[in-house]
Parts: C-alpha cells; structure tokens; sequence
C-alpha cells in the first residue's frame, strides 16, 4: 500500500461549480440547478493533494477553481486525513472532524474527497464511516450543496480497493441529495506530472485535476 498521504484525488472541486445548484439561501428560490452564484462561500474536505503539499498554496487545484470561479473558497485540506484516517501533526482529524470546521464557516456548498489515506481500512467500516461523515455534515449544514469527489491515483494503475473507497462515499452522498463526480485516473500514465514522492502532483498535475473536474462537470451537462 501506498503512504497514506497518497490522495485519491477525487480532486476535484471543480465539481463544485458546475454542480451546484443555488449556492446561497438568498438566491436558491431563483437559481436553477447547475448554476453556482458568484461569490459562493465553498469549504473543501481533503488530503493533502487538496493543499497542494509541496507547492505554493495557489497551484493547488481548489485555489485554480475559487480564482476561476469567483468563490470564497476555504480548503480544509488535511495531509493523511480520510474518512477513518486521522491527519497528520497540523490537524489529526478525520474528514468527520473536519466537517465540524466547515461547518464554523457557514459554507453554501462542501466538497468531500474520498483519499487513499483509507486504503487498508475494512469496507463495511468505510460504508459506515461515509453515512455518518455525510449525515453529519447535513446535520451542521442543512441548507448546504454537497459534492463528493471519487478518488484517484499516482501515475500508476490504482490498488483495488479505491473504487471501494469511493464507492461508500458515491452512496452516502448521493442518498442525502448530494452530487457525485467521478474524474478517472488523470495522473495516470504521467510520471512527469508528480513530484519526486511520487505521492503528490506538481503543478502541472494540478491542473489536471482541474481539467479532470471540468470534464466531470460537462459529462453531467452542468452550466458554470
């Protein structure tokens, strides 16, 4: 197995624009599905792919996403954190207890990445440790778009078990009304695009990321 700072870059918070529908209470009567209003206050809850470890805050995909998007954007980002997983020395939490920070934060929309960090873990754990990691956040967020992001891989074809990994949180996000994006493996094939952990992107495997989210969005016939 993989360190378990290795993310499965569900990467993608891109999602967030395409996917979600109104973003605030205010305009959420007038805008349709698919439309995310300037300005959208947007919590991300990853790894440390999420923060771009290794790269200056700004290279790291949810950054591309809020300065293309306009958003008020907090990443949340934790290095080894996963739904079972407890982070590293910065944060040792769990996605659950991350959530409890977004929370603070009054998001209109919370983005949650299924990672790598949950490799090894048993699947009936992990299907238990998604429904309350998403019946929680609907509990702290009632009003709040949720986005689930799958997980994703290094340059190499990824270990079985991450389609389980996302597979939990695909089925607890989307039984609360939630969206699922599923963005491939965009690192695959390109050695070029990690760092030399071979765990984490560079900046060009950043924007991947990016593009692997807005494919998502298009797939799903989403508006920005």
């Amino acid at each position: 197995m993989r360190p378990t700072t290795r993310f499965l870059l569900g990467s993608v918070a891109v999602a967030l624009c395409g996917l979600l529908a109104a973003c605030s209470s205010d305009v959420s009567a007038v805008l349709p599905p698919g439309h995310l209003a300037t300005g959208a206050r947007v919590a991300v809850i990853g790894d440390s792919i999420t923060i771009g470890h290794g790269l200056p805050t700004d290279q790291a995909w949810p950054e591309l996403l809020a300065a293309r998007q306009h958003l008020r954007l907090t990443d949340l980002g934790c290095d080894g954190a996963g739904m079972l997983a407890e982070g590293d020395d910065q944060c040792t939490a769990t996605d659950e207890g991350l959530a409890e920070e977004a929370a603070s934060l009054h998001p209109d929309v919370v983005v949650l990445q299924a990672s790598s960090n949950d490799l090894g873990q048993d699947d009936d754990a992990l299907d238990g440790a998604a429904e309350q990691l998403v019946a929680e956040v609907r509990r702290l967020l009632p009003r709040a778009r949720i986005v689930g992001l799958s997980a994703v891989w290094d340059q190499d074809a990824p270990p079985g078990q991450l389609a389980a990994v996302s597979a939990a949180l695909r089925t607890a996000v989307t039984g609360v009304g939630g969206s699922w994006l599923d963005l491939g493996q965009p690192l695959r094939g390109h050695a070029g695009w990690m760092q030399s952990d071979d765990v984490h992107p560079t900046a060009r495997g950043q924007r991947a990321l990016l593009t692997a989210v807005t494919g998502a969005l298009d797939r799903h016939h989403e508006r920005w």
